[in-house]
């Protein structure tokens, strides 16, 4: 699949130069009041949850494939996460690609 258009991986984010607003200060550092110590309840939330070890997958897809894929999502009540995942585990279990272990880990054969 060729690639089109003027990009060629270059991130098309304009420059600091073009921006207009003024830039944010952290009050952690500027002598800003001191947050208060997290309550029960949100520290319950932040503790971590159990389940399966994620990482991140950037990838680029055809503006087709997006399309379908927020259809998808949007009509059928599916995560894009769900979905890459099934459609990745689906393509490897065609492939035979050996089953990795719940920390990503594929074991000797």
């Amino acid at each position: 699949m060729a690639q089109t258009g003027k990009r060629g991986g270059h991130s098309s984010r304009p420059s600091d130069r073009g921006r207009t607003s003024k830039p944010r200060t952290d009050s952690r550092t500027t002598g800003g009041p001191v947050a208060a110590a997290p309550t029960e309840g949100l520290t319950s939330k932040l503790e971590s949850r159990r389940g399966p070890v994620k990482v991140q997958l950037n990838t680029w897809v055809l503006a087709s494939t997006e399309a379908r894929l927020k259809w998808l999502v949007k009509n059928r009540g599916f995560t894009v996460t769900s979905v890459v995942d099934v459609a990745l585990q689906e393509l490897l279990d065609r492939y035979d690609v050996p089953e990795a272990d719940p920390d990503g880990r594929i074991g000797e054969q």
